[in-house]
């Protein structure tokens, strides 16, 4: 790809300049590494046991994986003008160790203590939507450099989400299919495809906004994190080891997060992943209409080398 090219979302009023040649002006990457303190306070023996809610295995001292409730929140169940919660989940007891890093099995848990904490926090009064996401990185939003992810729970729908599913159920209306089905469908033989197997289809979407930027969609068609079976947890885990692991040679900062259904609308359940190698500048801020310059299909065969 040597020109430009305007791409629009596959059903929302989303648009992105994929603009290769930005790709080789000065820049200077963002890096990853978050704030290193003196002493980590996700590392065994420093976590405090009062903020425990939550630990794989059960029973027993030790621990692979850990939830504790956010000694910082921004929301509290206390408070009626931010109601809501905020947990942070531990994926190992090693500080040295990155999730990509971890065997499948371990990631495999780590998704299981996922669905343990959504189905636990969309059960509270009050709350309307619930988020499970990772930062990782400073650039990211990552305040502390030992692995984790974190969970909050809260007493509106964001309107990013409303918005996407607003335009979910205007397309399924007119089509009588769901969008994310129709995505599986058209891109399953695309050069935008990462990974693929039974259960699971990786692609770098048609207008990412974020460089190297990824869609983890399951073939199956079902609503929330809660609904996957075993094998499509297994998937999950060995498609977010590789593609985590790849994007580790370009030591950039990310986010990822699980979007699930509102309340007890219909929804198709995905993940998606953002990296952060660049600043949103003027044009990103005030239009709204993001700069790419990595092509998805340079992105997708970065992430198969």
């Amino acid at each position: 790809m040597d020109k430009s090219e305007i791409r629009k979302d596959y059903f929302q009023e989303k648009f992105v300049i994929i603009a290769p040649k930005r790709a080789k002006r000065p820049n200077k990457i963002i890096k990853k590494e978050a704030e290193v303190a003196p002493i980590c306070f996700f590392c065994p023996e420093q976590v405090d046991g009062e903020y425990i809610v939550a630990k794989n295995p059960k029973k027993g001292q030790k621990w692979d994986i850990l939830t504790v409730l956010n000694k910082f929140p921004a929301l509290t169940e206390d408070n009626d003008q931010a109601f809501g919660r905020q947990e942070v989940i531990i994926e190992t007891p090693d500080h040295a160790k990155e999730i990509h890093e971890l065997p499948v099995e371990h990631i495999e848990k780590i998704i299981q203590m996922y669905i343990n904490r959504y189905e636990t926090l969309e059960k509270i009064e009050g709350i309307k939507y619930v988020l499970v996401f990772k930062n990782e990185g400073g650039k990211a939003g990552a305040s502390i450099a030992h692995s984790h992810s974190q969970v909050i729970a809260l007493s509106l729908v964001p309107p990013e989400i409303k918005t996407e599913y607003e335009a979910y159920a205007d397309y399924y209306l007119e089509n009588g299919r769901c969008p994310y089905c129709d995505i599986v469908d058209k891109e399953k033989d695309s050069k935008r495809v990462i990974w693929e197997d039974d259960h699971f289809l990786v692609i770098s979407p048609y207008a990412s906004q974020y460089p190297y930027g990824a869609y983890f969609l399951p073939k199956r068609h079902f609503r929330t994190i809660s609904d996957m079976n075993i094998s499509e947890k297994q998937s999950l885990a060995k498609a977010l080891k590789k593609v985590l692991a790849k994007l580790e040679d370009v030591d950039v900062a990310y986010n990822y997060f699980f979007h699930n259904a509102v309340s007890n609308e219909d929804y198709h359940m995905h993940l998606k992943l953002e990296p952060r190698p660049n600043v949103w500048a003027g044009l990103e801020l005030g239009t709204g209409i993001i700069i790419n310059p990595v092509p998805p299909e340079d992105a997708a065969e970065f992430y198969k080398k």
